[in-house]
């Protein structure tokens, strides 16, 4: 056997015109290209699906915080409506209650108003009686009949007067 022909070299030496055998590798560039290919396709679905993500995750702590805006305005204006409901209603019963105290106070007024009431209550606390006709004086305040008096003066205004007025009444 010869040593030549179990070597396989990627050349061949000498003449091939007779027997052209060349050994050729089986490169397989199909197969790499292949895998370079699914790599790219793998990577572009995963950055795609990664987008997708990111993006409903976006979208849904966007609808999360609408939700939430929505109802919390939705609550602070309920709570508004309720303080209100709630200051009516205690309106209404100051309303009623001062209604109730007026109606009380026209019955007071009523019954101390009467004149029956009146008189029963001058004779018995007071010892008043209905005067006759010789017991009235009849006055006239039609002219006045005070002219000639003067006010009266307090003597505690004269005392209270200081030195400097005391000197100057006396300079008069």
């Amino acid at each position: 056997m010869n040593k030549l022909a179990r070597r396989e070299y990627d050349y061949i030496k000498g003449s091939t015109a007779l027997a052209p055998e060349r050994k050729r590798k089986v490169r397989k560039p199909d197969e790499k290209y292949k895998q370079f290919q699914r790599r790219k396709k793998l990577q572009n679905k995963n950055t795609l699906l990664k987008n997708t993500r990111k993006n409903d995750r976006k979208y849904l702590i966007t609808v999360a915080v609408v939700i939430f805006g929505l109802g919390f305005i939705t609550i602070t204006g309920d709570s508004k409506v309720y303080s209100m409901q709630k200051q009516v209603a205690t309106l209404n019963t100051q309303i009623k209650q001062t209604q109730e105290d007026n109606e009380a106070l026209k019955v007071q007024l009523l019954k101390f108003s009467s004149l029956n009431n009146i008189q029963e209550k001058a004779k018995s606390k007071l010892a008043m009686s209905v005067p006759k006709k010789e017991e009235t004086v009849k006055i006239d305040f039609s002219q006045n009949y005070f002219e000639d008096l003067k006010p009266n003066v307090s003597k505690n205004s004269t005392k209270e007067t200081n030195f400097l007025s005391k000197f100057i009444n006396s300079i008069k």
